[in-house]
C-alpha cells in the first residue's frame, strides 16, 4: 500500500512538473523581430518613407556639391537631400519643357525659403544648378 501512494505521488509530481514546465515556457513572449534599417539612417525600414535615403554631407545637385548641408534623417526616414531629389525629379517629370521645370523647381525652393529650410542664398544655388541642367 505504501508502494502505491509512492507511485501516485511521484506520477502526480511529474505530472505536474511537466505541465508547469510547458506552462512557463508558453508564457515567455517571443523576442521582438530584429529592427531592419537597411540604408542606416536610423529609421527602421517599416516606418521608412526613403527606403534608400542619401546620407551625403551635402546636398548634391547633378554631380554638383552645392555646399548646402544635408541634414540627417527625419522620423519619415528621408533626409534633406532625398526630399530636393524627389521635388527635381518631380518637377521633371510634370514639366513639358525647360523653361516650366526652372518655374517648378523656383516655386518649391520659393516654399523652402518661407518655411526657413534654406536660405536666399542657397535658394539661389539650386535653381542655378537646376537650370543648367539638361532635361531628359
Amino acid at each position: 500500500m505504501y508502494l502505491d501512494k509512492t507511485k501516485r505521488f511521484l506520477a502526480v509530481s511529474a505530472t505536474v512538473f511537466f505541465l508547469g514546465a510547458t506552462w512557463a515556457q508558453a508564457q515567455v513572449p517571443p523576442p521582438p523581430p530584429p529592427v531592419v534599417d537597411t540604408d542606416g539612417d536610423g529609421v527602421p525600414d517599416d516606418d521608412d518613407q526613403c527606403q534608400d535615403s542619401d546620407l551625403s554631407l551635402s546636398l548634391i545637385i547633378n554631380g554638383v556639391d552645392t555646399g548646402i548641408p544635408n541634414s540627417g534623417a527625419n522620423p519619415a526616414g528621408c533626409t534633406f537631400a532625398d526630399l530636393v531629389t524627389e521635388m527635381i525629379e518631380t518637377c521633371l517629370a510634370d514639366a513639358k519643357n525647360h523653361g516650366r521645370f526652372v518655374r517648378c523647381v523656383s516655386h518649391e525652393t520659393n516654399i523652402l525659403k518661407r518655411a526657413k529650410t534654406i536660405t536666399g542664398k542657397q535658394k539661389g544655388k539650386i535653381q542655378s544648378l537646376v537650370a543648367k541642367m539638361r532635361q531628359r
